[in-house]
């Protein structure tokens, strides 16, 4: 599908910035193959100013909205790459009329992932009574300020990451909404009238979205659904990039 406009989506408490890690990121490979690339940055539809109680409250449909309004101003076919919560963002999209293509990288399935966070939070009890009181879950990954790279390791690139990669990572995150990552991990069934081609990515030692979540996920959108060897959370990280890729390439120009 040649002159299309892929739109990238970040996930919670990441940025822009996830796409073009690295001289291996996956924006600068999909734009070596001539498409043109597109990555908001979902918290400009926060309200100005540091993070705040009131930003906590934030609902995932601010960010939909937000996105929604700027897809206006792309000419040409859009092909919508959601990460994580951006995923659930493009599924909002798609509802709203975007029916050129999606790729989906680590979505939730429609029956949810509640019983699964609710699963990996509690590893980590103090981090978790803190993430809740606060309504920050940020801190879910450690201290105000400073996210601890090996349980960003655990939580989103997996074990066999290298300390490098994870410290940048963790260096990178941010505060997100509170409310918004409740909506992201809710049930939610697919649209009746969706009609749009969609790829589905995970990756194979992701704690949160598994294989088999992949497949639901795949079976309610009837889409083709490709795992990644040895990548968590975050496949479109490390050297779990160039397979996300090649994936993306041949089901854009296959499809």
């Amino acid at each position: 599908m040649p002159k299309a406009v892929v739109v990238l989506v970040h996930g919670p408490c990441l940025g822009p910035w996830v796409w073009d890690d690295g001289h291996d990121g996956l924006r600068p490979r999909l734009e070596s193959l001539g498409l043109r690339c597109f990555a908001p940055d979902l918290h400009e539809a926060w309200p100005p100013g540091p993070w705040s109680r009131r930003i906590a409250h934030l609902p995932l449909s601010r960010y939909i909205d937000r996105l929604h309004a700027m897809l206006g101003h792309l000419e040409g076919p859009k092909i919508l790459v959601g990460h994580s919560m951006g995923a659930r963002v493009v599924e909002g999209l798609i509802a709203r009329g975007a029916h050129d293509g999606a790729v989906l990288i680590s979505p939730t399935p429609p029956d949810g992932l509640e019983a699964a966070a609710r699963g990996l939070a509690a590893r980590h009890p103090a981090a978790l009574a803190r993430a809740l009181l606060a309504r920050r879950p940020l801190l879910l990954l450690g201290e105000p300020g400073q996210p601890d790279p090996v349980r960003v390791r655990e939580l989103l690139l997996g074990a066999r990451a290298s300390e490098a990669l994870a410290a940048r990572v963790a260096a990178s995150l941010r505060d997100e909404s509170f409310a918004a990552c409740l909506d992201w991990l809710r049930p939610q069934p697919v649209p009746r009238d969706a009609d749009v081609p969609v790829l589905a990515i995970s990756g194979r030692d992701d704690p949160l979205v598994t294989p088999a979540a992949l497949r639901r996920t795949a079976v309610a959108w009837d889409a083709v659904a490709h795992v990644v060897p040895h990548a968590g959370h975050c496949p479109m990280l490390g050297t779990g990039a160039g397979i996300v890729a090649r994936h993306i390439e041949r089901w854009l120009f296959d499809t």
